[in-house]
């Protein structure tokens, strides 16, 4: 990640570690990209090591999935995040249950952040989220 000189300069992908996939509509697998952005966007150190939820197991990171600790083969038995790119729309976790209590401490724009980059990338907001039930649509860019 690379910090801009300007502190109100948007988040820009500046590079790829490996490639996203989509099929049809549906994001399979998020790509692994450099980003330079300013500070009022993201904290570096942040979005580097806060907590990555929908994740089994990241080198050097606290991962947090619903699936857990409920044994071997419980990957199985909880839903997959379905996000989709359509009509010129992202659609994020899909399946969700909106009607679900959220946490109700997390402004809309971190609520919206945990959605879209799947951490903090402000200020860390602990490992106890549950931004499971949230979802969210916005124009693509």
């Amino acid at each position: 990640m690379q910090v801009s000189d300007e502190a109100d300069e948007p988040p820009s992908v500046t590079g790829e570690y490996w490639p996203g996939a989509i099929v049809g509509s549906l994001l399979l697998a998020r790509a692994g990209v450099a980003i330079r952005a300013g500070a009022h966007h993201l904290d570096a150190d942040v979005a580097a090591r806060s907590a990555l939820y929908w994740a089994w197991w990241r080198r050097n990171r606290r991962a947090i999935d619903l699936s857990h600790g409920w044994g071997h083969n419980s990957q199985w038995g909880n839903d997959f995040r379905r996000d989709y790119v359509a009509e010129g729309h992202l659609y994020y976790n899909v399946d969700a249950d909106p009607s679900s209590q959220p946490d109700s401490d997390l402004s809309d724009a971190d609520r919206i952040d945990l959605l879209r980059y799947r951490c903090s990338i402000r200020a860390d907001l602990g490992t106890d989220r549950r931004p499971f039930d949230d979802t969210f649509v916005e124009q693509a860019p």
